[in-house]
């Protein structure tokens, strides 16, 4: 199984219709958090592991029922990474749809601001939050809908603290330009709250589509 590059890299992102965008750049290997090998086992290995599974970013696919059924797809995809990585552009509400005018855009100072927006954010850009627990946010695109991040923000979470990883997130896979989403070793390398799996889907995943009957046909 391949890995994702050990040097330093970039991804990009964002809504359908461009009003989020969105940058993760990717420190080199060795500066990228370790994972808790006690805490966080790949307790569903998807494929083969590799040195590079050892450090953030996680890759992971998501069984739950809430991501299912709030996100609309069979399975959720989530790419997991330090807050601090990530730079997002936010199309301001006010811009012209002038083709002539440069559209204004909004940078916040923090990815914090964006998965928690402010009231005064909210009205000025597309960013929403829909909390789906008390302690679970979901950020969305205002105008296209699309849905783009979790943030879980339960006090005991060890992993959020400055010594461990830091502040946290999970991005949507699926939002990742798709020049971004094929670059080498981008795929989950486990999968989550397999519990929650619809069963057909679990099978696919452990046995491929012939496990549905389907076979790979030619197109002309």
């Amino acid at each position: 199984m391949s890995s994702l590059p050990r040097t330093p890299f970039s991804v990009h992102g964002g809504c359908f219709c461009k009003a989020i965008t969105y940058t993760i750049s990717i420190p080199a290997f060795e500066s990228r958090p370790l994972l808790d090998s006690d805490r966080h086992p790949p307790k569903h290995a998807f494929g083969a592991q590799t040195n590079v599974a050892a450090r953030l970013p996680v890759i992971s696919l998501d069984h739950c029922n809430s991501c299912r059924r709030i996100s609309g797809a069979i399975i959720q995809a989530w790419f997991i990474c330090p807050q601090r990585w990530v730079t997002f552009s936010l199309l301001a509400r006010n811009t012209s749809s002038d083709s002539n005018t440069s559209e204004e855009r909004i940078t916040p100072k923090t990815t914090a601001e964006v998965l928690r927006p402010s009231k005064e954010l909210e009205e000025a850009t597309y960013i929403k939050v829909f909390d789906s627990s008390e302690q679970a946010h979901r950020t969305f695109c205002g105008r296209c809908g699309t849905p783009l991040s979790f943030l879980y923000s339960g006090l005991g979470d060890e992993m959020s603290k400055e010594e461990n990883w830091g502040p946290y997130f999970d991005t949507a896979l699926g939002t990742l330009e798709k020049e971004s989403a094929e670059i080498e070793g981008m795929r989950p390398g486990r999968q989550g709250w397999l519990d929650d799996g619809i069963g057909w889907v679990k099978q696919v995943f452990d046995e491929g589509g012939k496990s549905l009957g389907i076979e790979k046909v030619d197109t002309v």
